[in-house]
């Protein structure tokens, strides 16, 4: 009887195991890697003829070269462009002077640094036909820290 009993102990033991491997496998096909963190865009405003300083990096909206963007309120066959001078120096230092035109929804970089990639947004305000000479003019520009490999 006593035999009965081991064989019967020996068998619902590597039973099991046979199940606890089963179920480890199976619930390790489940485990995902951490989900990669969105690092944070910093924005911000650079008004016309006026600077923002960023860290050790400057930016100047020095000119509207052009501005023949189609007022929002009109409907026009020509969606038009505008066209900025921005000046860029790190540490006090003129590194660069930027023609930035802005005629679709594309992104413009204005400088990669080892940390950071600038771009240049958008022009704002969009012209309306009430206030196309009026405008106070400001350049939106993104900072955002290079993935680090």
């Amino acid at each position: 009887m006593k035999l009965g009993i081991v064989f019967t102990v020996i068998i619902e033991t590597s039973i099991m195991k046979y199940i606890f491997t089963l179920a480890f496998i199976f619930l390790s096909s489940f485990g995902f890697a951490q989900k990669s963190v969105e690092v944070p865009t910093i924005a911000f405003k650079v008004p016309l003829g006026e600077t923002v300083q960023l860290d050790n990096v400057a930016f100047s909206l020095t000119e509207i070269l052009e501005d023949s963007r189609c007022p929002s309120d009109v409907t026009c066959v020509w969606a038009g462009r505008a066209k900025v001078s921005v000046d860029i120096e790190i540490n006090g230092e003129a590194i660069s002077s930027k023609v930035i035109t802005f005629q679709n929804s594309k992104q413009h970089v204005l400088l990669e640094t080892d940390t950071h990639l600038y771009r240049a947004v958008k022009l704002s305000p969009y012209p309306t036909s009430a206030t196309k000479n009026t405008m106070v003019y400001e350049l939106l520009i993104s900072a955002s820290p290079k993935e680090i490999e």
